[in-house]
């Protein structure tokens, strides 16, 4: 590469040392690893992994550095296309004499390097199923959080997050069912009560290592004079009962003429603050804005053939207005909620429009399903931590955060490499 086409790293290496760090020091600041940095600086642009993750490491430098990104963006752009043309134009250069220690490839060098390989391809495959298969699924039940009294309804809508497509087994029923939980480990079932002391123990099955989780129970007390379930066709809402409180997402059951489109609206009335904080990788704040009192939450089911219906609602901290609506003349149906704040972080993490390399720790252990991979879209992946969750993007503007029923929207704009740490504050 001729001496024109060093300015980039020139510059950065200039700013560098007039900041007086190293590149270990850059490295602990910005995350970005020494072997890359020295290529940037030394214009070995072949070592870097590729242009869109090479413009995210570049601006992230750019601002530690407090230059301008996009000047150096041109130069990187200017300097690359330079090489590929010199690349092309330059002749061969002739080879050197001494080539007493070049390597000799023979067919058992070539045999040995197979053997290695495929011994530690086997001994990692070896490790993955022993942790796949040694680690017992997790169970949580979000609604009821813990122990009801005083219920005054016949139905009950138990919703929780376990292992994807898990199979989960309700006991201590009259009538016990089992169901399934979807692609993202959540669940929902409808359970039958009787007057007085219900109590039901749930049990999650992984599907792909057969083990069990340990056993949930929660008791809910049923009034003797309770409520009857509304008969089928007659517009009602059958939980959450009125005034419930509940924890970010509200399951709402009901009843309505079969195949009538129901819609299910809720107002935010009073906001209540995240509990969580967030930084980015260089210790700044992160925006977590409280929603607006009126933030609209909706959605749209049919009832079925049975006249009943279900929705799930993923809602913020506060007092909400929910409404049941449809029918045509059915009068709608109104509640009021309040969701608390959860004891811990949940939410979900969304990939969309484009691949992102994704780093995701949760309580600094890795999530093993996407963690250190490039990841395609659309994908969805739950979150849960009792404390802080780590994000690092390396497409920050297809990577976005929903925390605690707080939309963060997308951590940054396309090919920006974002780290995002959000800490559990109450």
């Amino acid at each position: 590469m001729t001496e024109e086409l060093h300015k980039l790293g020139e510059v950065l290496r200039a700013a560098r040392e007039s900041r007086g760090v190293d590149l270990a020091r850059v490295e602990r600041d910005t995350k970005i690893r020494t072997r890359y940095l020295s290529a940037l600086e030394s214009g070995e642009y072949r070592d870097l992994p590729g242009p869109v993750y090479t413009k995210g490491f570049l601006r992230n430098y750019a601002h530690y550095l407090g230059l301008d990104p996009e000047y150096l963006t041109d130069l990187y752009r200017l300097e690359t296309n330079g090489a590929a043309v010199s690349a092309v134009a330059s002749p061969p250069r002739p080879m050197r004499a001494r080539r007493a220690r070049a390597l000799v490839v023979t067919p058992g060098t070539i045999a040995a390097a197979i053997l290695t390989v495929g011994v530690a391809a086997f001994i990692g495959y070896l490790g993955y199923e022993f942790v796949t298969f040694a680690r017992t699924p997790d169970l949580r039940v979000i609604e009821p959080a813990g122990n009801v009294a005083g219920y005054r309804l016949s139905e009950y809508t138990i919703t929780g997050v376990t292992e994807p497509n898990s199979r989960i087994t309700v006991d201590g029923l009259r009538e016990n069912p089992v169901i399934t939980a979807d692609a993202q480990g959540h669940f929902s079932v409808i359970v039958k009560l009787v007057p007085g002391s219900n109590v039901i123990t749930l049990i999650a099955s992984d599907p792909l290592t057969q083990r069990e989780s340990a056993k949930v129970t929660r008791t809910i007390i049923v009034d003797v004079g309770a409520t009857p379930t509304p008969g089928r066709g007659v517009l009602a809402i059958t939980s959450p009962r009125n005034g419930a409180s509940l924890t970010g997402i509200a399951q709402v059951t009901g009843t309505a003429a079969a195949g009538t489109q129901v819609t299910v609206d809720a107002r935010l009335a009073t906001p209540a603050a995240p509990n969580f904080s967030a930084t980015d990788g260089l210790g700044q704040t992160v925006s977590v804005r409280t929603p607006p009192a009126g933030k609209r939450v909706d959605a749209r089911v049919t009832a079925g053939p049975d006249g009943t219906f279900a929705a799930s609602l993923a809602l913020a901290p506060g007092s909400w207005d929910l409404t049941v609506s449809g029918g045509g003349s059915a009068k709608p149906v109104a509640r009021r909620l309040v969701i608390r704040a959860a004891p811990s972080l949940t939410g979900t993490l969304q990939i969309a429009g484009s691949p992102s390399y994704v780093e995701l720790l949760q309580d600094n252990v890795p999530a093993s399903s996407v963690s250190g991979r490039v990841v395609k879209p659309p994908k969805v992946v739950s979150l849960k931590a009792s404390g802080s969750i780590m994000v690092r993007a390396g497409n920050a503007g297809a990577v976005s955060l929903t925390i605690n029923g707080v939309s963060m929207g997308a951590m940054g704009g396309p090919g920006e490499v974002v780290t995002w740490r959000i800490l559990l504050t109450r």
